[in-house]
């Protein structure tokens, strides 16, 4: 007697997980029908993967933007150019007195050591 209480009761929780589970699985499924119906029905609206594609395109300019601006500050911390001045010709005045510079240190190198 105690084991067809015991058997009644297991599959009376079995039933139930699996009328839950199908009901779950009906809810989904009728949800995912709405939405292609609703995509389906409407093709003014924007989809999906059109909106996936254009956040894409936007971190990928967006990525872009930020190197070339790390790119100009590195040059500008090198060259001594003020960030957003970016004239040519104060980053060739920049690099003439870097390369001006080093020149005279090699001249003291050389002197140093002998070498003509």
């Amino acid at each position: 007697m105690l084991e067809a209480v015991a058997a009644g009761a297991l599959a009376a929780l079995i039933g139930g997980a699996s009328g839950q589970i199908l009901v779950l699985s009906a809810g989904r499924r009728r949800l995912a029908l709405r939405v292609a119906a609703l995509e389906q029905s409407m093709p003014e609206l924007i989809s999906r993967s059109e909106v996936q594609n254009a956040f894409a395109q936007v971190a990928q300019i967006e990525a872009q933007r930020q190197s070339a601006a790390m790119q100009q500050a590195r040059s500008a911390a090198n060259f001594g150019v003020a960030p957003g001045s970016g004239a040519p010709a104060d980053l060739n005045t920049g690099i003439n007195a870097q390369l001006s510079a080093l020149q005279e240190r090699m001249s003291r190198i050389n002197a140093e050591f002998g070498v003509r």
